[in-house]
C-alpha cells in the first residue's frame, strides 16, 4: 500500500470540513407543518429547546427563557442552510399551524422562539388518525 501523498491528505480535510455534520429532521413533520422546509425549521426548534433544557444552552451561548429562545437569521441559515426566505416562509407556516410562537423584544430587537409541544403532539396524533383511516380505506374487501 502507497503512503497517502501530501496532495490527498488535503483533499480528504477539505471533504471532511465540506461533509460537516448532516442536518437533518423529523419526517413525520411535514404533513403538519405543511413543507420540508418548516418541518426542517421545526425540528431544529424542537432540539434546540431539548438541547436548553437539557441545560446545554450555557455551552452554546444562547439565551433561553421559560421556553423561548433567540436565534437570528444568520444562526439559523448557519445551522439548517435554510435561505432569508425560506425562514421567512417556513416561520409563517408555522406560525400559522400554531407550532411554533414568535415575539420580538430589546432594543435591537431580537425575535425569541418557543415550541408549542402540545400543539404538535396533537397535529401529529390527528395525522395519525388520517393515515389510519386512509390505510382502512386503501385495503380490500
Amino acid at each position: 500500500m502507497r503512503p497517502e501523498s501530501e496532495e490527498n491528505m488535503v483533499e480528504h480535510q477539505l471533504l471532511l470540513d465540506i461533509f460537516d455534520l448532516p442536518v437533518t429532521f423529523h419526517r413525520c413533520l411535514v404533513p403538519i407543518c405543511g413543507s420540508v422546509t418548516a418541518a426542517l425549521l421545526l425540528s431544529y426548534a424542537i432540539g434546540t429547546t431539548q438541547e436548553a433544557e437539557a441545560g446545554h444552552f450555557a455551552d452554546l451561548q444562547r439565551d433561553f427563557v421559560d421556553g423561548w429562545f433567540t436565534l437570528s437569521q444568520d444562526q439559523w441559515t448557519r445551522e439548517t442552510g435554510l435561505s432569508r426566505w425560506e425562514q421567512e416562509t417556513a416561520r409563517r407556516l408555522l406560525r400559522q399551524a400554531g407550532l411554533l410562537s414568535e415575539r420580538r423584544e430589546g432594543m435591537p430587537a431580537r425575535v425569541w422562539f418557543k415550541v408549542d409541544k402540545a400543539a404538535i403532539a396533537q397535529a401529529l396524533q390527528q395525522q395519525a388518525q388520517r393515515n389510519a383511516a386512509q390505510a382502512r380505506a386503501a385495503r380490500p374487501p
